[in-house]
């Protein structure tokens, strides 16, 4: 099989000619560059450039206050609030660079756990583990998606208001102890207990499982975990819907509910590898910019490179309609799927199972300062929004989120990762042999009979606010920073 390359590379602002930053892009004016200064880099001169990067890059530039009302002695990070349009803007800020720059490449520190909250009665709380990193410190103790932990560190995890108590070592740099969680009669009981040392530089993945499901009526049905829209994991995309075609699926299930984002180029190739009639040179989204730079429409072409169409081409599952699994987990990238294929593969045959998304409509670049005095802890990245983006037909603006076709949410304990007893895939699966409709109702019954007879239930909004979308980033398909995937 063909393979897929993905250079990575650092943008910076200084090196990024506005000319050039899309084929269709007008200019008005680019930030000036300053003389060089000398000696110890100050917070005025590192807001300096912020604040010049974003009066020309931000979408929302024009509400940025004028610099006699701006305190360049502030830290960046404090500065760099001063400038945003709260609230429409949920979604820029700034980093150290190698963070940054870690952080959108997948590269994380993490015990390997993915959780949500959930109530216990009226007054105590617990986690529920979504998935679990493979290879990390979660997956080498044993733990597994559906597992609950009642204790963290020795302490009840318990509710105070809207806010659950006793949790943050879950999410710091520390060892720390979790307690399972036992189902049993009526009861929730302690069981044993768990150490776990998050890790540095673990390398996230973003394909958590591809499988076939067979439903009694013989249709093969693809499955995709797909956690992020990681741009160097291209090639695991065109590896599993190899795998796909070769098993002849009929049906595609892309289950991308705790999927928080990540690249706009990614997206746009998986949404080629799904439906039929795959043209390379085919409009796939808009970019609405601010008025320094041109609007413009990019093919898949554009976006991850005309050479690609061949692979692509090869494992094209050539669909006449999808299944999207997306939650108020979903946001970015994996927002931009289900919206961007409508108008490709009709509106009807885009059936997005679960619940609203988070509504991230906007899309940000990386930029950098290519001075070599911007070094060590005085080396910022900002990921500002800078567009919003639409489908081909011009369709967006969904800051409340999309709604799902069919409103499904997941009960505890959770199901096996691709286990038909998930409601969401049970839903799915019950649309395309309607024989496993009364299945269905019954999984149905029994999940609610089980959060009843525990007294437990997800906490939505508590877990929503915990949520931290990923940048739609458009980086790598502007200009002269487009790196598209190069095919051997």
């Amino acid at each position: 099989m063909s393979k897929l390359y993905v250079k990575a590379a650092r943008f910076s602002v200084l090196a990024w000619v506005a000319c050039a930053l899309l084929v269709a892009v007008g200019c008005k004016k680019e930030p000036g560059a300053k003389p060089n200064p000398t000696g110890e880099v100050t917070f005025a001169e590192i807001n300096q450039w912020v604040v010049d990067s974003m009066r020309y890059y931000y979408f929302w530039n024009t509400s940025i206050p004028q610099d006699r009302n701006l305190n360049f002695d502030a830290h960046p990070t404090d500065f760099f609030e001063t400038l945003l349009a709260r609230p429409a803007d949920r979604f820029s800020w700034i980093q150290n660079n190698e963070e940054l720059r870690n952080d959108l490449s997948g590269i994380i520190r993490t015990s390997g756990l993915g959780v949500s909250f959930f109530r216990i009665g009226e007054s105590n709380a617990g986690v529920a583990v979504r998935f679990v990193h493979k290879g990390s410190p979660a997956d080498l103790a044993g733990i597994k998606r559906g597992d609950i932990f009642i204790r963290v560190n020795g302490q009840l995890l318990t509710l105070a208001g809207t806010s659950v108590q006793n949790a943050d070592a879950l999410f710091g740099n520390d060892p720390f102890t979790v307690t399972y969680g036992i189902l049993s009669g009526s009861d929730i009981t302690p069981g044993d207990d768990v150490s776990l040392t998050p890790v540095e530089g673990f390398q996230e993945k973003a394909i958590h499982l591809d499988s076939v499901i067979v439903t009694p009526n013989g249709t093969k049905v693809g499955y995709l975990f797909y956690n992020r829209f990681l741009q160097a994991q291209s090639q695991e995309l065109i590896d599993a819907f190899g795998q796909l075609k070769a098993a002849e699926v009929t049906e595609l299930i892309i289950d991308e509910r705790y999927n928080s984002g990540g690249s706009v180029s990614t997206a746009a190739l998986l949404a080629s590898l799904i439906h039929k009639d795959f043209d390379i040179n085919m409009p796939f989204i808009q970019y609405v910019f601010n008025s320094n730079l041109r609007d413009a429409t990019l093919t898949y072409a554009e976006l991850y490179g005309a050479a690609n169409a061949q692979v692509v081409s090869n494992v094209n599952l050539g669909l006449n309609r999808v299944y999207v699994l997306a939650t108020g987990s979903s946001a970015s990238a994996s927002e931009l799927l289900i919206n961007n294929l409508r108008p490709i593969m009709g509106p009807t045959n885009v059936i997005h199972i679960g619940t609203p998304t988070v509504g991230k409509d906007d899309a940000s670049i990386t930029i950098s300062n290519s001075s070599r005095r911007f070094s060590g802890e005085n080396d910022w990245g900002i990921q500002p929004i800078v567009l919003k983006y639409k489908n081909r037909d011009g369709e967006g603006d969904f800051v409340n989120g999309l709604p799902p076709t069919h409103n499904v949410s997941e009960t505890l304990p959770y199901a096996p990762m691709g286990s038909g007893t998930d409601p969401l895939i049970a839903k799915e699966l019950s649309l395309i042999d309607p024989t496993l409709q009364a299945v269905y109702n019954r999984q149905m019954d029994v999940n609610r009979a089980r959060e009843n007879q525990y007294g437990i239930g997800l906490l939505e909004d508590y877990n929503r606010r915990m949520e931290q979308p990923r940048p739609l980033d458009a980086t790598n398909t502007l200009g002269s920073n487009k790196k598209p995937l190069v095919l051997r």
